[in-house]
């Protein structure tokens, strides 16, 4: 670099500049030009060569500054995250790869003593998705909101670019997005994050690396230079870039995106991610002329939906905020380190156990990535969107009854309100409210404060559409019309109706116990040793979750909502939020922060205990679950035991997710009385619960009540309660009662499936070797395995007899008769709604008592 060039910026700076900074400085001057010029094209042009140089340099010296700036700041979080993730460790009771663990995802034993970063990240994506629902009313359509808007899209699109679409409503949602958006981005760089502020930046952008690279270099950059906005692409002396330029810009970006950044690596030379507070500081560098522009290309290079690519960008920000704020500014580092150090220590400790420690350690890196959201591979991508497909198929097709299993969610919301000292009749009543109708204004008041936002969107993560998906990525249309069948089914049924009304309701009562609780007097330590049952119990939950005197504090400063019959001190973040900095001036100097972090930190804890419980009381799978069903086995989508393996176990979230949280819970119990009382609590009222689902399902199927005097009503009570949960529908459906084995049951819908086809294809041909006519009743049961919506449970009765139970006359005549005699000789139950549609009675709900 030229020497009057250093010196410019040296003076500039006020200071001399070392060589590493000299090294790329007229890289810095050529970027800094590119950057004045393209704010100000016309007073740039106006400017003497000397003037540009000079406003240049500065703003190169700027850079320089800041960047030195955040390097040192940066040192500081790492020490400051390292004290304290070191004192953490120091303190817990469990192994060094234990409390790693448990800082990473949620445990639900009590013992864990702080707050997961799972639990933050949640907590903040939830809080920051109930202040957006505008989006959500602006780009959903009528009929339950199965079908998008796609004027409020265009509408929401053109806003978010800065144009005027004539629409309020989508103006405030623009503004809704935008304001969350920038509050991520300013809370992500508190914590050591670098991203700036782009003015015109509206929203972010998708690219699907396949159709990028299927379309071809050409092809792409042409249509890249057809949407291009061509101001934005200057020159260093402040003229646009011209077609040769462009494209070559153009050619370049598509390597990188189609090679996935493939291009850029050098062999031999270690790679990564980078550290992830410097995710999203790299300029954007397509950018689009406008709404329309912007809308065609991601129908063209895009397999993902907008609002999905709103939600995507809000999520990735809360799990990189949560990252960052608890493991400082490079979080895959200072996880590799205590990994490292936990490792060292427990083998020196006990070196015959080395293997079985390394074998830990994967088990920690495996949570890690599933925490962090580490990209999953996809070697074929054929056969995952055929997998995926057939998944989503078996949630639209099968559980069109899952609302009536969802029932047994009332014994896990009951044992949890339990177990923190909530009021079970304000529970259940806010349950009901949030189920009437007329209630709408309630369910919205309690979306906006982050309550059972998962559900309003649309999510079948509970049951899994891939058994436990976290972000799967589906690129195949039919791949999305089958996963869009399967969120409609779990709309129609009343699934996401029910399971958001049961978040919802606990959610505010813990909020409405939370704000009760900071207005009493004496300190949290006080209260949690304190003789009160319910207000003791649920001190010491917070305690246990780590909340000190300096969150609790903060609550108790913050004025509590008024949610007229939902509850009068409902403690909300928003309510936190409100407190000014002025309120928090002494606190925050007390504990050696700023008002803003420390506002932020207790917010984030309140609503991340208040979403733990949640999840324990309405049974949702987390990273752990995922980590623990998967491993390090059926990580890499699209190969084909991974994909035989995924979906052989979906549906098996929720038992298993009961037994890891519910079983860890009761565990974790301090005496044996309370781990048994836990126990026969939780067994006590899933059973009554499932007893009551399972007599529900029986009716919806046309069938009498089943005989609850016999002794196997309870164990099936009990299985389809608790310890098979959903997929107890399958050990007691018409699929097993009436052609099934147990083997196609247990072993997923995938075996079931293979069984069916065995019986239709071999099966048959056994039966024409041993003279006996063939029979297409399992080929009729395979069918109707995958239709969506043949199982919703108000016109299962009705879809059963008008098309499926005649298609298995058809093809095996008497199977009907059969299906009722067996029904009789082996189950001791009647139809009072005959198979064949042709004999109605009501049901005789005295056989539910053996008579």
């Amino acid at each position: 670099m030229r020497a009057e060039c250093i010196e410019a910026v040296s003076q500039a700076l006020g200071r001399s500049i070392t060589q590493t900074e000299a090294q790329n400085i007229e890289n810095r001057i050529a970027q800094a030009m590119r950057r004045v010029a393209a704010e100000d094209r016309q007073g740039w042009l106006g400017m003497s060569q000397g003037d540009r140089f000079m406003a240049a340099a500065e703003r190169a010296a700027r850079d320089v500054a800041a960047d030195a700036a955040l390097k040192r700041r940066r040192v500081a979080l790492t020490a400051l995250r390292h004290d304290a993730m070191r004192n953490y460790l120091n303190g817990s009771a469990h192994t060094p790869v234990d409390a790693l663990r448990r800082a990473l995802a949620f445990y639900s034993d009590g013992r864990s003593g702080t707050i997961s970063i799972e639990s933050t990240a949640a907590a903040i994506r939830n809080e920051s998705i109930g202040q957006m629902l505008d989006v959500f009313d602006v780009t959903r359509g009528k009929v339950l909101g199965l079908f998008t808007n796609q004027e409020g899209v265009v509408n929401l699109v053109r806003e978010l670019r800065g144009q005027d679409s004539g629409s309020a409503e989508a103006k405030a949602a623009a503004r809704s997005f935008q304001d969350v958006a920038e509050r991520l981005r300013q809370r992500f760089n508190r914590a050591g994050g670098d991203i700036g502020r782009l003015e015109d930046w509206g929203m972010p952008q998708s690219h699907s690396q396949r159709l990028v690279a299927l379309a071809g270099k050409e092809r792409w950059t042409q249509d890249a230079l057809s949407f291009a906005d061509r101001e934005r692409y200057v020159n260093p002396d402040g003229t646009l870039m011209d077609d040769a330029q462009l494209t070559e810009f153009f050619n370049a970006a598509w390597d990188s995106i189609a090679m996935n950044g493939a291009n850029k690596l050098e062999p031999g030379r270690p790679s990564g991610i980078g550290m992830r507070a410097n995710r999203g500081s790299a300029e954007r560098q397509i950018h689009f002329r406008d709404a329309e522009s912007y809308l065609e290309y991601q129908q063209r290079y895009s397999d993902t939906p907008m609002l999905q690519t709103l939600l995507n960008h809000v999520d990735r920000m809360a799990r990189d905020v949560a990252l960052v704020e608890s493991l400082g500014p490079d979080p895959n580092l200072m996880m590799q380190y205590w990994s490292d150090v936990a490792k060292k220590q427990m083998t020196e400790a006990n070196p015959a156990q080395a293997d079985a420690i390394d074998a830990e350690i994967a088990k920690l890196e495996t949570l890690y990535n599933e925490v962090s959201g580490a990209r999953k591979s996809v070697g074929n991508v054929r056969v995952a969107e055929g997998f995926d497909t057939y998944r989503s198929l078996n949630v639209a097709a099968r559980l069109g009854s899952a609302a009536i299993t969802a029932i047994t969610d009332v014994g896990t919301q009951a044992l949890t309100a339990v177990y923190n000292g909530l009021p079970i009749t304000q529970l259940f009543m806010n349950e009901l409210r949030a189920l009437n109708p007329a209630s709408a204004a309630d369910r919205r008041q309690a979306l906006r404060a982050g309550l059972g936002v998962q559900q309003f969107i649309g999510a079948v993560n509970r049951w899994g559409v891939d058994g436990l998906a976290q972000d799967a990525q589906v690129s195949g249309r039919i791949a999305r019309y089958a996963q869009g069948a399967a969120a409609g089914v779990m709309k129609l049924s009343g699934m996401n109706a029910l399971t958001g009304a049961g978040q919802q309701a606990f959610g505010t009562v813990m909020m409405d116990r939370l704000g009760t609780l900071s207005r009493l007097s004496g300190r949290l330590e006080e209260i949690a040793a304190g003789t009160k049952g319910d207000d003791a119990r649920l001190a010491r939950r917070l305690q246990s979750y780590g909340i000190g005197e300096a969150e609790f504090d903060v609550w108790r400063l913050a004025q509590p909502e008024d949610w007229r019959g939902l509850g009068d001190t409902v403690l909300t973040a928003e309510s936190v939020y409100r407190l000014p900095d002025e309120a928090l001036a002494s606190l925050a100097a007390r504990n050696s922060t700023t008002p803003a972090s420390l506002r932020e930190r207790a917010a984030t804890k309140l609503m991340a205990v208040v979403e733990a419980e949640t999840s324990m009381a309405v049974i949702e799978p987390g990273a752990r679950e995922r980590a623990a069903i998967y491993g390090r086995f059926g990580k890499d989508r699209g190969s084909l035991p991974t994909e035989i393996y995924r979906s052989a176990l979906q549906f098996k979230s929720f038992p298993i997710s009961m037994m890891m949280r519910h079983g860890a819970r009761a565990m974790g119990q301090a005496t044996g009385t309370g781990k048994a009382a836990y126990v026969a609590g939780l067994v006590g009222l899933t059973t009554v619960m499932g007893g009551f689902a399972l007599q529900l399902s029986e009716l919806a199927s046309g069938r009498d009540p089943m005989d609850m005097t016999d002794p196997r009503f309870i164990g099936n009570a009990f299985m389809k309660g608790g310890a098979l949960g959903i997929y107890g529908d399958f050990l007691f459906s018409d699929y097993t009662k009436f052609g099934g084995t147990l083997m196609g049951v247990f072993g997923g819908p995938i075996a079931g499936d293979v069984e069916t086809l065995m019986q239709a294809t071999m099966g048959n041909i056994q039966r024409s070797a041993d003279g006996k006519d063939a029979s297409g009743a399992a080929a009729v049961r395979l069918l109707k395995g995958k239709i969506p919506f043949a199982n919703l449970w108000y016109t299962k009765a009705a879809t059963d007899r008008l098309i499926f139970n005649q298609l298995q006359e058809l093809a095996s005549p008497g199977y009907l008769r059969r299906m009722e005699q067996r029904a009789r000789r082996e189950f001791k139950q009647q139809y009072f709604a005959s198979p064949d549609g042709r004999r109605l009675r009501a049901p005789d709900l005295g056989a539910a008592l053996g008579q």
